[in-house]
């Protein structure tokens, strides 16, 4: 009797022992820079009954549906929508970086930072988001752009004191236009539309003296193409402005925290993936073409490599690549390589069309439709145009690189065959 009690004693201690290990499981993706990014907690949000969120603490749990007993962030009402998901990540190492969050049913893409912070939480960079899910969905994947590189400028405009927001617009010719800032109590605010929608973007103000003042960024109304933002300047002065700068970096990483449970107590085992678009693609079997309108029948499958070009026909050097290839493609296929074309941002079918019969395009041009973000995702397309090149058997030899060095990876089957 007293060892059946013994050994029920150890059975309880080891159990006890099995979940404290498991609570306090975490879910880590570890970057090359020294940076971890962390998701850390879940909680769930109904805007349709706002008031009874407003009253209660709801509870919070682990990306792998257990509970979560330190609370995060102390917004009640912070959501969109009915059957709203709130996600924190927890930021290690260098914070200068950003991040934007996809969704399988609705995206909400900015990734902001915690402004109620949780007890135990306070030195900590804590973001957030809210994605939208199928409320009978019982877990999901969520992916994380991570931008870690040097800002590039893509507009400089300077700054005159007579500008109005009625008189006054900057515009770019990158498809930037900035509605012009104006005075709001001790801050200064303004509205960026823009179609660049792959990168990370921000906007800063140069004061007279050359210091550099960061906005804080909040979306505004979205379309199909693009998105405007409103930039706050905090207890900035308008009239001490010199300049400001439209900055943008690609997204270097893309994070898939996989079998994210939505439900607390539904227990998963969560899965972290780490891929770098454009250096992880060669060497692996070409992705398929589905979310790509294009005919089947125009694929190459008989013995032949394939050269991929995703393009934006919006811009010039996209159409440059693309009309190259043109020229090109009787040439190539006498070297058994056959072209496919991948318009990679939704614009109007008939457009697209006109414009490869204008230009006689002979190899078959497709177009995206499906999610923009997780193709791009797939096929490690970082910008535009984009050259994917495969041996005949479909393995990726190289991507990434420019037309004028087509000849060079050319070559370069030659030597894998």
């Amino acid at each position: 009797m007293k060892h059946c009690i013994w050994i029920m004693i150890c059975s309880l201690i080891i159990s006890a022992h099995g979940a404290a290990k498991e609570n306090t499981e975490t879910t880590i993706a570890k970057l090359p820079e020294g940076i971890s990014i962390e998701l850390l907690g879940i909680r769930y949000f109904d805007a349709r009954y706002l008031e009874e969120f407003k009253k209660q603490d709801y509870p919070w749990w682990r990306p792998n549906g257990l509970s979560l007993t330190e609370i995060p962030d102390g917004s009640r009402t912070r959501g969109a929508g009915g059957d709203t998901h709130f996600f924190v990540i927890r930021i290690i190492g260098d914070a200068d970086c950003d991040c934007k969050a996809i969704g399988t049913w609705n995206s909400y893409l900015t990734v902001r930072s915690v402004r109620n912070k949780g007890q135990g939480y306070e030195n900590d960079d804590l973001r957030c988001f809210t994605l939208r899910f199928n409320e009978t969905q019982k877990q999901t994947d969520i992916q994380l752009g991570l931008a870690v590189g040097q800002w590039n400028v893509v507009e400089n405009w300077p700054f005159w004191d007579n500008a109005t927001p009625d008189s006054s617009f900057f515009g770019s010719s990158d498809g930037v236009i900035m509605r012009c800032p104006e005075q709001k109590g001790s801050d200064v605010v303004a509205e960026i539309t823009q179609t660049i929608l792959g990168d990370a973007t921000r906007l800063v103000a140069f004061d007279k003296e050359g210091t550099l003042h960061e906005s804080q960024k909040s979306s505004g109304s979205t379309g199909a193409d693009l998105v405007s933002y409103i930039h706050r300047f905090k207890n900035l002065d308008i009239k001490k402005i010199d300049h400001l700068e439209f900055q943008a970096r690609p997204y270097d990483y893309w994070i898939t925290f996989s079998n994210v449970s939505l439900q607390m107590g539904q227990k998963t085992q969560v899965l972290v993936e780490i891929k770098k678009p454009g250096y992880l693609l060669p060497g692996q079997l070409l992705p398929n073409f589905d979310g790509i309108k294009i005919d089947p029948a125009r694929i190459p499958t008989d013995n032949k490599s394939l050269l991929v070009c995703f393009f934006d026909m919006e811009q010039r050097p996209s159409r440059s690549c693309v009309l190259e290839l043109s020229r090109t493609a009787r040439k190539l296929s006498t070297k058994d390589i056959a072209i496919v074309a991948v318009q990679a941002l939704k614009i109007e079918q008939a457009n697209l069309d006109e414009w490869v019969k204008e230009n006689n395009i002979p190899f078959p041009v497709g177009i995206i439709e499906g999610e923009i973000e997780k193709l791009k995702f797939n096929w490690g397309v970082k910008s535009f145009p984009w050259l994917i090149l495969t041996d005949k058997k479909l393995t990726v030899i190289a991507d990434g690189f420019s037309i004028n060095r087509l000849e060079d990876k050319l070559k370069e089957i030659t030597d894998v065959e």
